[in-house]
């Protein structure tokens, strides 16, 4: 009396949908006498398994690179029984691109705050971030589960699990180059700079002061007499 019916879908189910089984009609299930099962008979509505896995949403960077909220798609455990608060254990960092920093520890430093979905974790890092470093937060192998018992992805990593460091290194001054006639030198910077720190403003000559040091020639001003921008050279 027993009839398993398979059923086939397209996407995953998340535990919200449901499914009702009923005959086709009035004639199409009938028992050894020949009575016809009612139209109106019905399994009622079951819900589906939650087959989703939990997966990070946003990411969110301190501005001095100290710590990281990480959002998930629902509430998550660290047991697939739906229990236990995450630890900072149950994550794992990593970065990429050839940037001045790394990492000193791929596990985060600590579980900062946890507040419903959003985990905010310590970041230790060693140099200072360029701003080229991508960082990227995974759950851990075995680590983080949703209430359903679905384990997390280890390997997610896309816009919602990754952010660029915050750039942290001053300019600095790369090389000179010397006129043969000692009328001018050519200053070059190790990246675009500026003369406020809102990234707007082309630098003047007052942004610059020379010092000179022996020999018999002296400066007639610290200050340059003009100055002629190219690119990071000037």
């Amino acid at each position: 009396t027993v009839i398993r019916a398979f059923l086939s879908f397209t996407g995953t189910p998340s535990g919200v949908e449901t499914i009702t089984i009923t005959p086709v009609n009035a004639a199409s299930i009938y028992d050894v006498a020949g009575n016809a099962m009612a139209a109106s008979q019905t399994t009622g509505a079951k819900t589906l398994n939650d087959k989703v896995i939990p997966t990070i949403t946003s990411v969110s960077l301190a501005a001095n690179n100290s710590t990281i909220a990480v959002t998930f798609s629902e509430s998550v455990y660290n047991t697939n029984g739906g229990s236990g608060a995450l630890e900072a254990s149950n994550f794992a960092f990593s970065i990429s691109s050839g940037g001045a920093a790394t990492l000193s520890s791929t596990t985060p430093t600590s579980m900062i705050s946890i507040s419903g979905n959003v985990y905010t974790l310590g970041i230790s890092l060693s140099g200072t971030p360029n701003g080229t470093e991508t960082l990227a937060v995974n759950p851990v192998d075995n680590g983080i589960y949703d209430g359903a018992g679905n384990e997390a992805s280890t390997s997610q990593f896309n816009i919602y699990n990754t952010v660029t460091l915050n750039d942290k290194a001053g300019p600095t001054i790369s090389s000179v180059s010397l006129a043969s006639n000692n009328s001018s030198i050519a200053v070059t910077f190790s990246e675009a700079v500026y003369n406020t720190n809102g990234g707007s403003g082309v630098l003047e000559a007052s942004d610059f002061s020379f010092s000179i040091i022996g020999g018999t020639a002296t400066l007639a001003s610290a200050t340059p007499s003009s100055i002629s921008p190219n690119g990071n050279v000037y």
